[in-house]
């Protein structure tokens, strides 16, 4: 009788490490499950910003911004254009502000993951009228 008490708690032992190592394995799968999505999410934003930057830049020099954002994929929506990778989505907006010496461009890039805003570049270009003699 006492070697089936030891047989038995020996049973009982084991079923507890095995629970023990289950829990330890869905508690890992969980945390790297996670972290493959955060650097996911990260290597989206990664991209997002180096797309955002390019267009900020080609933008300023642009004579005509809507031809180029048209060229490159751009979709205008609602006074935007938007951008929609799958990743992430750009949109830029375009202001143009009229003084007496010239014209003022202000153009922002924003991006957005998952519909939360991740950033806006301003690119902003002063452009001088002609003067006349």
């Amino acid at each position: 009788m006492k070697n089936g008490n030891r047989a038995n708690a020996l049973l009982m032992e084991l079923l507890i490490v095995i629970l023990f190592f289950m829990f330890a394995a869905t508690t890992l799968v969980e945390i790297f499950g996670m972290a493959r999505q955060r650097s996911r999410r990260a290597e989206s934003a990664a991209a997002a910003l180096l797309e955002a930057q390019n267009a900020a830049e080609t933008l300023y020099d642009a004579e005509d911004p809507a031809l180029w954002l048209r060229e490159n994929g751009f979709s205008e929506q609602d006074g935007a254009w938007i951008l929609d990778s799958g990743e992430y989505l750009l949109r830029v907006t375009e202001q143009t502000e009229e003084t007496e010496a010239g014209w003022l461009r202000t153009v922002n890039v924003g991006a957005e993951i998952e519909g939360e805003s991740l950033f806006t570049l301003p690119s902003v270009r002063y452009t001088e009228k002609e003067a006349s003699p």
